[in-house]
């Protein structure tokens, strides 16, 4: 009934919520002795979950089916959770890591909260006017 833009807007609002957890965690770890950043790339995650144009579409007609393939639109919020965790890995060493080996630099994790939120707040305006746009249709409808 609905396209596909609206599960392609669900699944990029759970990555960017999963992304600024991470990002949160990096700051609160920021004085912890040893405490190697993540981070989670958000355009490498949704091309996993978004398939390309020129991929081959095929049904899932049970929640087994293509296993390890990410997740589908049935599946629960535990499994779409570990699948995205899956990306999650320590940031590469750009600068130069504390002497007590913390690799966290606040000035780019506040940037990168930054942007995260913009994107969050673009992505779910664009949910909501389709939601707009389809209550008015619905609403509006002439028998």
């Amino acid at each position: 009934m609905f396209s596909g833009i609206y599960d392609v807007l669900g699944k990029s609002l759970d990555v960017l919520s999963d992304r600024q957890n991470i990002i949160a965690s990096n700051v609160a770890n920021a004085n912890t002795p040893g405490y190697k950043a993540k981070e989670l790339n958000f355009e490498q995650v949704m091309k996993s979950l978004v398939p390309s144009a020129d991929s081959l579409n095929m049904k899932a007609t049970s929640q087994k089916d293509l296993a390890g393939g990410g997740y589908t639109a049935g599946s629960s919020s535990e499994t779409q959770s570990n699948y995205i965790k899956s990306f999650v890995h320590n940031q590469k060493d750009e600068t130069v890591p504390a002497l007590d080996g913390n690799t966290v630099d606040l000035s780019k994790e506040m940037s990168d909260m930054s942007s995260n939120a913009i994107r969050f707040q673009a992505v779910a305006g664009l949910l909501s006017k389709k939601f707009a746009t389809l209550t008015y249709a619905v609403t509006n409808a002439t028998p």
